[in-house]
């Protein structure tokens, strides 16, 4: 992730949450290039939060404006 552009943070997610539901989910709005879960270094343990970047950012002005339900988690 060495570009912040086009780049969203994603919060509150569910623990079981991983990367492909991410990139199914956020591919509504346009071309996802990556997604990343942050997780705990020791334990591996998903740490709630994570990073979607699309490849148009002018996208994210329309996924803003939504509300997301993502594996159970409203926000």
């Amino acid at each position: 992730m060495d570009s912040d552009e086009g780049k969203l943070f994603i919060g509150g997610l569910a623990w079981d949450t991983t990367e492909d539901k991410l990139t199914d989910y956020f591919n509504q709005y346009g071309d996802v290039t990556q997604t990343v879960i942050m997780r705990d270094k020791t334990t591996g343990r998903p740490r709630g939060f994570g990073f979607v970047v699309f490849s148009d950012p002018s996208v994210l002005d329309r996924v803003l404006n939504d509300k997301h339900t993502i594996n159970g988690q409203g926000r």
